[in-house]
């Protein structure tokens, strides 16, 4: 795991728990950054970056995230079970989700994966 991907990844998880009980802020149709509306919250460029990052995804990788940062808060296992995976295969798509995001951030490109 990467630690400072980690920690933006769980600075996502809290804006979106935020604005909506595990709901991706872009399927709420919230404008980023507008926090002026009731019910919304300021969104910032980083919480931005990584919504967009976690859009993008492919379905596995994208359930994966979803389920290990936001609520209902599973366990590991749980979480795994409920995507009919080992939680090891679980933890390898967290890490390569880190490993992409940590790719994009450094070089501001997203290398491809398949």
């Amino acid at each position: 795991m990467i630690e400072r991907v980690h920690i933006r990844f769980q600075e996502w998880a809290n804006a979106v728990e935020g604005v909506g009980r595990g709901s991706v802020m872009g399927s709420l149709g919230l404008i980023a950054g507008s926090g002026t509306a009731e019910g919304t919250v300021p969104i910032n460029s980083d919480v931005r970056e990584v919504e967009q990052f976690v859009l993008e995804l492919p379905e596995d990788l994208r359930s994966s995230v979803m389920l290990y940062y936001l609520p209902p808060y599973l366990t590991h296992d749980q979480a795994a079970k409920k995507l009919g995976v080992s939680m090891r295969t679980l933890y390898r798509r967290i890490d390569g989700v880190h490993v992409l995001f940590n790719a994009k951030i450094l070089r501001g490109v997203l290398p491809k994966v398949s």
